[in-house]
């Protein structure tokens, strides 16, 4: 039985160690692949933390807006009535592009005939008072008038000349060219001029419409500078800086992408629906561009 059981112990020896030599070797090579699968995963934080300390290669989702196309303040125009009247006739429609000065309407006062027979008459009466106030102020120079005469002259000329500037500053008012009224005579209808050139819109009137003082007439809007009204919200305020360059579409206009440049940034919260107003100046010009077409606008920082 000993000599029996010799070899079977050293060949179960033999089986054992060349099992704990597998086992080994296997250990190792997991440790291995553990090894470098954490070295990668550490190297790629790394990486990571790096980008995102530089800001190098720092991917963000875009900040998007939706918004409008508006008029900037200066380059819209309201033309309201600085006197009433009643429309006497219309020389343009809406869409129609109109020049700065060109006449929009006329309308007819009583009251503006009156005023211009005011300032001719104030003109003339101006006029003979300044020749006779020269002329007192000369003799009492000479002491052969005396110093109440050349004082009473005086303030009659000067309260003459200051309704005369009144009556002058009214006729301004209305765009009411004081020297050709001088020289060709009273005008029978009060001429509405554009204030700015521009395209007419918002027509109110019609022929024989009563507009009273401060009535509008019609719109006009220059669009050689359009603007963009963004809606934003509190959580995009970090991202957002006046010089920020954005990229839009315009709802109509397809397959086309303009640029626009943020210029303001509203410092008031909408109570309502926690949003901001975001302005942004439109880079480039298109013809099809109207008021109140609706943006879709994205915040581009790289460009």
């Amino acid at each position: 039985m000993k000599k029996i059981f010799l070899p079977i112990s050293i060949f179960s020896a033999f089986i054992i160690m060349g099992c704990s030599g597998e086992n080994s070797s296997s250990n190792e090579t997991v440790s291995e692949n553990i090894t470098i699968e954490d070295t990668t995963a550490n190297s790629n934080a790394e990486s990571e933390e790096t980008d995102a300390n530089t800001g190098a290669t720092q991917v963000m989702p875009p900040v998007s807006f939706n918004g409008v196309i508006i008029m900037p303040p200066k380059m819209s125009s309201t033309l309201t009535l600085t006197m009433g009247g009643s429309i006497h006739e219309i020389s343009v429609f809406e869409g129609d592009y109109v020049k700065s000065g060109e006449i929009i309407a006329s309308l007819k006062n009583p009251d503006f005939i009156l005023l211009q027979q005011e300032f001719l008459t104030a003109n003339a009466q101006t006029e003979f008072l300044e020749k006779e106030f020269k002329r007192q102020e000369k003799l009492v120079s000479e002491e052969a008038a005396s110093e109440k005469k050349f004082e009473q002259s005086k303030a009659e000329y000067l309260s003459m000349k200051s309704q005369l500037e009144a009556s002058k500053a009214k006729l301004t008012l209305l765009d009411v060219d004081t020297d050709k009224l001088l020289k060709n005579g009273i005008k029978t209808y009060l001429e509405v001029k554009a204030p700015i050139s521009g395209y007419v819109t918002n027509m109110n009137v019609n022929l024989g419409t009563y507009v009273g003082e401060g009535e509008s007439v019609c719109k006009i809007i220059n669009k050689s500078e359009i603007m963009l009204l963004l809606t934003a919200y509190e959580k995009d305020l970090a991202h957002l800086n006046i010089g920020d360059n954005l990229t839009f579409t315009v709802n109509g206009i397809k397959d086309t992408t303009f640029n626009a440049e943020i210029t303001s940034i509203d410092q008031t919260v909408n109570t309502e629906n926690r949003s901001i107003n975001v302005y942004a100046k439109v880079k480039e010009t298109n013809k099809l561009f109207r008021p109140g077409m609706y943006v879709n606008a994205q915040l581009n920082k790289n460009m």
